[in-house]
This record gives C-alpha cells, sequence and structure tokens, in this order.
C-alpha cells in the first residue's frame, strides 16, 4: 500500500471519465472511488466546445462531480487536477472553426480560463480528436499558443492529447504545451481483418514494414526523434482496457488472426470490441498468453480474443520511459482499472515503477 506521503520522480497522469458513475454494479466507479495519491495529476474527461468557443454546459450531477472531483486535492494538496475539453464524441468540427479564428480562439481561452477557475481545475487538457488537414495542423498550434497565454499568466497548466501515426506541427506543439499525452493505444482494432495488439510495446515479425510502426516505441521515436520534442515533454498513454475480436477459426489465435469483428461487449462498460481491465480478468481468467516480441499479453476464450495489459507489460513500458528519459506516464482510464476495493492494479504498478 503506498503511504500518502509518496513523492513520484516523473509525472503520472490519471485520466477520470465521468460516465463511469452511470455504470452499474461493480462497474460504476465514482469520484470518492478514485484515490488521490497515486497520481500527480488527475484528469476529468470530457467536457465539450461549440462553434462559438464556449464551453458546452454540463447538468447538475457533472457539474457536482466536478467540483467533488478538485476536492481530492484537499488530501493531497500536491496533486494538481485538469479538465479534458474535447474527446472522441463530436468535437472535431468545432476545434476546426473556433481554431480557424483568431478572434475566436481568444474567446475560447478565455472561456477555458473561467471554466478552471470556477470549478476549481488547476489547468486543462486539449483532446482534439483529430487536426487532419494542414490548415487544422497550423491552427491547433496557433490555438494552443492562445491557451498558452491566457492559461500560463493565470498559472494553470496546459496539456495536449495526441494521437498516433497522425500528421501534426509536432515542435510547434511542444513549444506551447506542459506536456504532450501521447495517446499511444488503439494500434489495432475491430476495425482490422485480423487481430492485433492494443498496445504493443514494440513490433513483431509476423508483422509488415507498415504494421511494424504500429507500437509505443516507434511512436515515441516520431515526437523525440523526427520531431526532436523535448523528452522532458513527452508523456506515454498507457491503457487500462483491452481490444477485443471475434476469431474466424477458434483454433487459430495467434496475433495476426483471421477475425470477423469485434468481441462481445463487457457487462459493465458494454462497448463492442472494448472491456475494462477489470473485465478481461473476469472473462479471460485461464487464457492468458505472453507475446515476446511485442511484450503485451493477448487471451482467449472460446471465439473471443482480447489485447490488453497487466502488470508485467505496465512494467516494462515504464522501464521503457525511465529508460529513454522521457516525461511520465498516463492511464486511460482510471475508472477502467480493478479500482474496485481500492486496488487500482495497473495505477499502482506505475507509481512503484515511476
Amino acid at each position: 500500500h503506498l503511504c500518502a506521503t509518496r513523492s513520484f520522480t516523473e509525472p503520472i497522469f490519471g485520466f477520470y471519465g465521468g460516465w463511469a458513475t452511470y455504470r452499474s454494479g461493480k462497474g460504476r466507479c465514482t469520484v470518492e472511488d478514485l484515490n488521490p495519491h497515486l497520481c500527480t495529476h488527475l484528469i476529468y474527461a470530457f467536457v465539450a466546445l461549440d462553434h462559438s468557443g464556449s464551453i458546452v454546459q454540463k447538468d447538475d450531477t457533472e457539474r457536482n462531480a466536478m467540483r467533488r472531483f478538485n476536492c481530492l486535492r484537499n488530501s493531497n494538496p500536491s496533486l494538481k487536477t485538469l479538465v479534458s475539453v474535447g474527446g472522441a464524441v463530436g468535437c472535431g468540427s468545432a476545434f476546426a472553426s473556433v481554431a480557424a479564428s483568431s478572434s475566436l480562439r481568444a474567446s475560447f481561452a478565455r472561456n477555458v480560463r473561467e471554466f478552471c477557475g470556477s470549478y476549481g481545475f488547476n489547468g486543462v487538457d486539449i483532446d482534439w480528436e483529430f487536426p487532419e488537414s494542414s490548415s487544422d495542423q497550423s491552427n491547433f498550434v496557433q490555438l494552443l499558443s492562445a491557451l498558452s497565454s491566457e492559461l500560463h499568466s493565470n498559472g494553470l497548466l496546459l496539456t495536449t492529447s495526441v494521437g498516433v501515426n497522425r500528421p501534426y506541427d509536432m515542435s510547434g506543439i511542444a513549444r506551447h504545451v506542459d506536456y504532450i499525452l501521447l495517446m499511444s493505444y488503439d494500434y489495432n482494432g475491430s476495425w482490422d481483418s485480423y487481430t492485433g495488439h492494443n498496445a504493443p510495446l514494440s513490433w513483431g515479425s509476423v508483422e509488415t514494414d507498415y504494421q511494424r510502426r504500429l507500437n509505443v516505441e516507434a511512436s515515441v521515436s516520431d515526437w523525440i526523434g523526427r520531431a526532436s520534442v523535448p523528452k522532458s515533454k513527452l508523456i506515454v498513454g498507457l491503457a487500462a482496457y483491452g481490444r477485443t475480436f471475434t476469431l474466424s477459426c477458434s483454433g487459430n489465435y495467434k496475433p495476426r488472426a483471421s477475425a470477423t469483428g469485434a468481441g462481445r461487449s463487457g457487462p459493465y462498460t458494454q462497448q463492442q470490441g472494448t472491456l475494462a481491465y477489470y473485465e478481461v480478468k473476469d472473462a479471460f481468467g485461464e487464457g492468458r498468453i505472453w507475446d515476446d516480441q511485442q511484450h503485451v499479453p493477448y487471451a482467449v476464450s472460446g471465439d473471443q480474443w482480447v489485447s490488453y495489459d497487466d502488470p508485467q507489460s505496465i512494467r516494462m513500458k515504464c522501464e521503457f520511459i525511465r529508460r529513454e528519459g522521457l516525461g511520465g506516464a498516463m492511464i486511460w482510464s482510471i475508472d477502467q482499472d480493478e479500482f474496485q476495493g481500492g486496488r487500482f492494479t495497473l495505477l499502482r504498478t506505475v507509481a512503484e515503477c515511476l
């Protein structure tokens, strides 16, 4: 058990999905289930923006949850809390509109600062999924510049979450943010016609040249090698969930085996193609197989196949972070870890390693 005075040598960011409070049974994770001593930074996901650069107002339940989220600092005053704006659902076009206009960029930056002030957040994470066009990419840097001016002058933090294998002005982004949170997962998934690891550390010998780019080491090398982003700003994302597939033939179950689509949804997260770590443990108790080339586990049960991370693979990724001198780690998301009873199996592994 980590004591309350635990001091970390490197930042550890934990994302919390506010919707986890609406899950049933043992899947329900409220703000009060979080441990404020296992991270240096906790991030509340998500709030949305509209095309005018305003933050979309939440209902009373979520507003109350955000205030309670920031009260976690009462028991750990060194903890920093951030709010993530954007996410995977529907904010891409709003970001594109706001980023394209200097007046909307300035207005958005002010709105974000005021939002942090009214709820007590220490800063903001910008999660634009994703700047697609070349104008989006240059506008994104200008948006971060406006946010940096507004937030940093008020003592607030600015981070951004970035996808892998996507075109960014990497050095432009790095100039304006405190940290870059690399979403180094979702490398493979049920959109493919074959199985593959969600977040492999390294490439495997069965992979094509393209597939050999789909791993944590290759993504980190893009940011610190090709773009010369300061290592201390790059935070490596870790997955507390698995990606699932339904096998075409249950006898053929190695990585890159033929798959017919997503695996069955879990009883708590209820989304085809993904399972929370605690659901993986329940559903695939005995079927774990270690991939010694890609340094991650996978598991098989009948025609169901899952790629996920466990304490062994998380430790190897943390060792990689330390060996490369990178900024730290991020977990998406702590409500999918074994949070029940305060275990936080994966997050504790990170806290012990970093």
